[in-house]
């Protein structure tokens, strides 16, 4: 049976400026979460008081609803507070949504923690005395490097050690490995995936490569492997 949500999150549902324009029933699933999300504006619907996005992160397309903001498809939104509603009806635009996230802070730019965070997992190591033995089937990631431009969208195999790993950041696993090759500013080879490692681990990773990834707030890539699938070696 459907109920009305507490006060706390009538209050919410107000400051998002939906109480006025929608009439909804909630259910006692939608709770105030916080999460760190960022993704990308691939299509946007204006409406009185806010605005609908629908934004791909992490190869997932969904629906968030937002206070008014001016965003272009194609830019980057981030968000972390956002209550998630099933089964919802906009009378405004007049469109139902399987799902919707309705996004208390969504803005353009992470925050100092988010930062914080995100360059505690995917900033370089330190070179370390590794020496793997490269795949006949694969590249190394000097190769990775050097023929960046040549390889990116292309799927790759390499071969080495876990230096550093962070877990769920943005929703990826961080994964930095190295194998002894590779100059002095390119030898730390950054990828993502949804499978963990731990740090000493020897892993054969495959994955697309993605040259110059720019996640914002001077967060850039020149070359990276994304969606990675590992094995570890035993």
């Amino acid at each position: 049976m459907m109920k009305v949500l507490s006060l706390i999150l009538i209050s919410f549902m107000i400051l998002l400026g939906c109480a006025n324009e929608e009439k909804q029933d909630l259910t006692e699933q939608e709770v105030m979460k916080s999460e760190p999300h960022i993704g990308k504006v691939i299509d946007k619907i204006p409406a009185k008081g806010y605005t609908y996005l629908q934004v791909s992160e992490n190869k997932e397309d969904f629906w968030i609803a937002v206070p008014t903001m001016e965003i272009e498809i194609g830019e980057t939104v981030y968000f972390s507070r956002f209550m998630v509603m099933e089964d919802f009806k906009s009378d405004n635009i007049d469109k139902s949504f399987d799902q919707i996230l309705f996004v208390e802070d969504a803005r353009k730019s992470p925050t100092p923690d988010e930062m914080k965070n995100i360059h505690s997992g995917v900033v370089s190591s330190e070179k370390q005395e590794i020496k793997i033995q490269p795949l006949t089937d694969g590249k190394t990631v000097q190769q990775i490097f050097s023929n960046k431009t040549a390889l990116n969208g292309e799927t790759v195999k390499v071969k080495g050690q876990v230096v550093k790993f962070n877990k769920q950041i943005m929703k990826r696993n961080w994964i930095h490995i190295q194998d002894g090759t590779g100059s002095e500013k390119e030898f730390d080879l950054v990828m993502t995936s949804n499978q963990e490692v731990q740090v000493g681990d020897i892993i054969i990773a495959e994955g697309k490569v993605v040259v110059d990834k720019d996640f914002g707030a001077g967060y850039f890539f020149p070359v990276m492997i994304e969606d990675v699938k590992i094995e570890k070696e035993l």
